[in-house]
Formats: structure tokens, sequence, C-alpha cells
């Protein structure tokens, strides 16, 4: 079972590098900060350094402050025989701490994308379950290993925002379960919610009537489309922005079955964010072939161009999708 060989690999190893995907969100974060509860109670050492500074607004977590942003210095003075990376379906969706795993490391994989990659020594790669947290919790379970208070907020965390605060497709009577004993261990829902959902900056509110005033319905109102453009977001506004979240808005719409939001982040290069209704219209394809990925109803991907064109292009490819609804 890799369940088995993930525990055996964690008691085995030490001196572990912990990351997870460029620009780290709640499920990475909060199943990165889960898994260092559980080596700090086997007496393991580690070192968590990700590409990116994760989210302020998770700042609120226990831990926080041990995730080190990659630097070039690191590299040549820092190397790894052991590494655990969590969320990333590939080895190289974690950006420059890649190269502090030494060549002949052994790698422990965790991870729930559809569309993985078999990149560790040990590949505990679950599909269904609804988070990564999910499945670090299940290692806490099977070593018999207790949810400390903070590792269990932080788990918690990851199951909140990879169901979309409960209320997606993948919340399942496993999960509820879980959060049910993740409560027991002394996480508070109302705290949680209050802090990643409900406490937001001016500029956030700036940026999110700019999204709204962008959409676009396409296809007969069944796929809108948003978008932040590189003036706004290079400026002291658009710099301060948590922009996770805007898609949802466009997808709230009635009638709305698929919705995308691009951001141009450099001059002709954007990310997107694509979001569906229900299973009949699987975005990770569509993020596929822009060489991107994610899940059967939430992904996104990099794309080339401006605004403008990027808009034209994944219109193009959801046409012959949306046709067949």
């Amino acid at each position: 079972m890799d369940l088995g060989r993930a525990i055996e690999f964690i008691k085995n190893g030490d001196k572990f590098l912990l990351s997870s995907h460029v620009n780290p969100d709640g499920d990475g974060v909060g199943s990165i900060i889960g898994m260092l509860g559980l080596l700090r109670q086997l007496g393991k050492s580690y070192s968590v350094i990700c590409a990116d500074k994760p989210q302020d607004k998770l700042a609120f977590l226990e831990r926080f402050d041990e995730f080190v942003p990659y630097e070039n210095s690191m590299f040549g003075k820092m190397s790894f025989d052991h590494a655990i990376i969590i969320d990333s379906p590939f080895l190289d969706r974690i950006g420059d701490p890649a190269k502090l795993i030494k060549t002949e490391a052994k790698i422990l994989n965790i991870d729930h994308h559809i569309d993985g990659g078999n990149f560790g020594t040990v590949n505990l790669i679950v599909p269904e379950a609804a988070a990564s947290a999910q499945i670090v919790s299940n290692i806490f379970r099977r070593m018999g290993v207790p949810f400390d208070k903070d590792s269990a907020t932080a788990l918690y965390v990851g199951l909140s925002v990879d169901t979309g605060r409960f209320r997606f497709s993948n919340t399942t009577s496993e999960v509820l379960r879980l959060a049910a004993d993740l409560v027991d261990a002394g996480v508070k829902p109302d705290e949680i919610a209050d802090k990643l959902y409900y406490q937001t900056s001016l500029e956030n509110k700036i940026g999110l009537a700019k999204v709204l005033s962008s959409i676009e319905l396409h296809f007969d109102g069944k796929v809108a489309s948003s978008w932040l453009d590189y003036e706004f977001l290079s400026s002291a506004v658009g710099k301060e922005l948590d922009s996770e979240g805007f898609v949802n808005q466009a997808l709230s719409i009635k009638g709305v079955q698929v919705a995308f939001l691009i951001r141009e982040t450099e001059k002709s290069r954007t990310r997107v964010s694509v979001r569906s209704r229900n299973d009949a219209i699987d975005v990770n394809k569509i993020a596929r072939v822009f060489s991107g990925g994610g899940h059967m109803r939430a992904a996104g991907c990099k794309i080339t161009g401006s605004v403008q064109d990027v808009k034209a292009r994944l219109l193009a490819e959801l046409a012959p999708v949306v046709g067949r609804l």
C-alpha cells in the first residue's frame, strides 16, 4: 500500500525538505504545516522552502513563519537527501526549491491532482481525496499520532479551501467526519472562516470591483470571462491584491456553467483560473491544452499573449465542449 510505504519513508528518513507548488495556497500550506506537526512528534528535523511566500491571509496559522522563500544563495549551500513534496502534480511545479534536491534523493510525493506525475520514490497520490490535507490527515490516523491543535487547524484550512468552504461535490461524509475530528482536536471553525474569508483589504475590494466590471457572457450565457490587465496589476493597488476566489464571482451568475479569470501578471503574460459548475465540463482538460492542470472543476494555466488574445483562445477551446451541453 502506498500509505504504508509513505509511513515507512517518514519513519526511516530525516532532515527533510518540505515544499509545495509555486504560490502555495491554503491546501499546500495547511498540509505542510500539518506534516510539520507529525514530524515534530516523531522527532524529525526539516526545512520548509517554497518558491514564493505564502498568502498573508494564512499568517494566522502557527508555524507560518517557518516557510522560507527560495533565494539563489541557497543553491550550493543547501542540499537534501530526503524531500516531501505536497500538493504539486509535477516536481517542476515547485519551482526553484527543486534545485536543492540531490539527484539521488528519495522523494515522498503526496498529492490529489488527477494528472499528477509519479516523480517520487514513493507516490501517495489519491485523486479521490478532497484535498492533500485529507491525505496527510490519514497518515496521522494510520500512524496513531494524535492531531495537535496547530496541525489540526492547518489541515482544516486545507479542507475548507479545497472544498470551497465545504460546498463542492468533493465534500463527502468522510471529509465531514475528518472535519469533526479536527474540531475535536481544538479547531475553531468560526475563527478560521472569519480569518480566511471575511477579513479582506481595501485593495481587494477595488480589485474585485475591476473584475466584476470586466465580466462578459458567451455562448448564450453558459461561459463567463473576466480579467485584470497588467496596467492594474502593476499599480500600487494591484500589487497588494489577493485575487484568489475572484473567478467564482462570474461562475455564480445564474446559467453560467464555466468561468475563467485572466490575470496579466506581466506584459503579454497571463495566469488563468478556470472553474466549472459541474462535471459536464472538465476544466482540467482545458488547462492541459495550455500546459496547465488541476482538477475537473478547478484548474489553471499560464498563456502568453494579450488579455484579448488569451480570451479568444480559451473561448475557442471551450466552444465544442459547451456546444455539447
